[in-house]
């Protein structure tokens, strides 16, 4: 099981405190909801300090991979897990920016009572994973059925049906 320490978000920040670790995806229950199988691992490092304007900021760095299934095929694809993110923390849903005012790469939360890294890492790893995995072309195992079978002329059947022509 992933064991992941639940933080006091306002001395994590203040502090400018760092966890580190690493986990296995199976060990996520939203995630083991999504994955082919329970192969694959990551490596995190949780920062945390201020950001430009002195809001409480956690950097997050996530790294590793994930074996998803394949929407063509239906077997396993590996997906590279590379994220930087950074998450500024308001303490009221009013303070939260506009969406169309949001920097890129940086995402805006209420501050939190309590952190807890595994439900941020699991959340993490759910929102960069891609909606339809697949296999790269040519790779796809079904793939390779549908080339062999483009090979054949489809009408060719029906010319050998047809009676010769008597001209």
């Amino acid at each position: 099981m992933f064991e992941a320490p639940i933080l006091d978000p306002v001395r994590f920040t203040t502090q400018g405190e760092v966890v580190e670790g690493h986990g296995f995806p199976g060990d996520l229950e939203r995630l083991r909801g999504v994955l082919f199988s329970a192969e694959g691992g990551f490596h995190f490092r949780i920062a945390g300090g201020r950001g430009p304007d002195g809001s409480p900021m956690i950097t997050i760095h996530l790294d590793g991979w994930v074996m998803l299934t394949c929407r063509r095929c239906l077997e396993g694809v590996p997906f590279v897990l590379e994220i930087d993110d950074r998450v500024v923390m308001v303490k009221e849903e009013a303070a939260l920016p506009d969406l169309e005012d949001e920097e890129t790469g940086v995402d805006a939360i209420v501050q939190p009572e309590r952190l807890n890294v595994a439900e941020m890492l699991e959340e993490e790893i759910l929102l960069a994973l891609p909606l339809a995995p697949c296999h790269h072309e040519g790779e796809c195992s079904i793939n390779r059925d549908v080339i062999q079978h483009r090979r054949e002329n489809p009408f060719a059947a029906l010319g050998k049906l047809k009676p010769p022509s008597s001209a």
